[in-house]
């Protein structure tokens, strides 16, 4: 029959918008209410997953490659960045320029500048598996948007170090805490 499969097609439509609606219905009292973030639905569970977007944020996966951040040695309260520019180096897009200051800090080489353009980033991760020092990492940020295409889009060595201050303010990126399961 000509029209059978639009008809099939338009039933699941039809059962998914309603399905999306009767699961909000269900959740209803706790939906709405001020509190933890809604937790994504079950593999079990009908309807549309929707969140109330400003108000509602999901969290980020572990292994998000958000905007790159450098984090600090809570011990000497310095970057562990040595400036040593493989990170440079190494990315495809030459979107990090590292320069070296001439004196060390505490006995360590530190980065005098660091210059980080996300306009052409692409994110690969790279730079942050060859640091040797595990000084790069990626940070959970997902609103990092702005108006204008230029140098809004372009950080600077205090504002990795704010990136890496504010997600791992222990010096260690939270991915890395975990133990890594035997195969």
């Amino acid at each position: 029959m000509l029209g059978y499969g639009i008809l099939k097609g338009m039933s699941v439509t039809l059962r998914r918008f309603i399905d999306t609606y009767t699961g909000d219905l269900r959740q209803f009292p706790r939906r709405y209410a001020s509190g933890p973030v809604y937790k994504r639905m079950g593999i079990t569970q009908r309807g549309a997953f929707t969140i109330q977007y400003p108000e509602e944020q999901m969290p980020m996966f572990p292994r998000y490659r958000g905007p790159l951040m450098l984090l600090i040695d809570p011990k000497k309260g310095i970057t562990k960045c040595i400036a040593c520019g493989q990170c440079e180096r190494v990315c495809p897009t030459e979107s990090i320029k590292v320069t070296r200051a001439e004196e060390k800090v505490q006995d360590q080489r530190v980065p005098e500048t660091y210059e980080y353009d996300m306009n052409t980033c692409m994110f690969c991760g790279f730079c942050v598996q060859i640091c040797p020092t595990d000084a790069l990492a990626h940070s959970p940020e997902l609103e990092m948007g702005t108006y204008s295409k230029g140098d809004a889009l372009v950080l600077d060595l205090d504002q990795m170090l704010e990136l890496g201050r504010k997600h791992a303010p222990d010096g260690v990126w939270p991915v890395e805490k975990k133990e890594a399961v035997p195969s």
